[in-house]
C-alpha cells in the first residue's frame, strides 16, 4: 500500500517528506494513530475509514523501507504489494494465484546490483 492511500493528511505529509523522514517521525505517527484509536476518534482525525490499522501499518512499513534504503545505499531495498492474492487471509477470494503473487517479490529479490532502491511496487509498477 502506498502512502497515497493514507487519508490522514498530517501522517501522509510526514511519510512523503522523504528527505526529513526518520524512525522517530514514523513512531510519532504510530503513537498518534494509537492515541486516536484508543479515544475512538479515527474517523474524526482523518485516518482510513476501512482497515485503518492495516493501512497505517503498511504505510509505516513503506516509510521504514525508505529509511533503510537510505541508510544502506549499497543494498537494493524495496517493498512490494503482490496484489489481491488467493490466500487464507483473503478467504481465497483474491484475483491472483499464489504463484502470480510470489512472482513480484521474487523479481525484486533478483534485481541486479545498482537497481533502484527505497521504492514501493504495486505488483510490477513503481507506485
Amino acid at each position: 500500500m502506498s502512502n497515497q492511500n493514507l487519508s490522514n493528511e498530517w501522517a501522509k505529509e510526514i511519510f512523503n517528506d522523504v528527505d526529513n523522514l526518520s524512525e522517530e517521525k514514523i513512531d510519532e505517527v504510530l503513537k498518534e494513530f494509537m492515541k486516536d484509536f484508543e479515544e475512538g476518534s479515527l474517523q474524526k482525525k482523518g485516518w482510513p475509514k476501512f482497515f485503518a490499522a492495516y493501512s497505517v501499518a503498511k504505510a509505516s512499513m513503506n516509510a521504514y523501507t525508505t529509511i533503510i534504503a537510505k541508510k544502506y545505499p549499497t543494498f537494493c531495498i524495496n517493498c512490494v504489494c503482490p496484489g489481491y492474492v488467493k490466500t487464507d487471509i483473503t478467504a481465497n477470494t483474491g484475483l491472483y494465484t499464489t504463484e502470480e503473487g510470489a512472482a513480484h517479490p521474487v523479481r525484486l529479490a533478483l534485481l541486479p546490483n545498482g537497481s533502484p532502491s527505497g521504492l514501493f511496487y504495486n505488483r510490477n509498477e513503481v507506485s
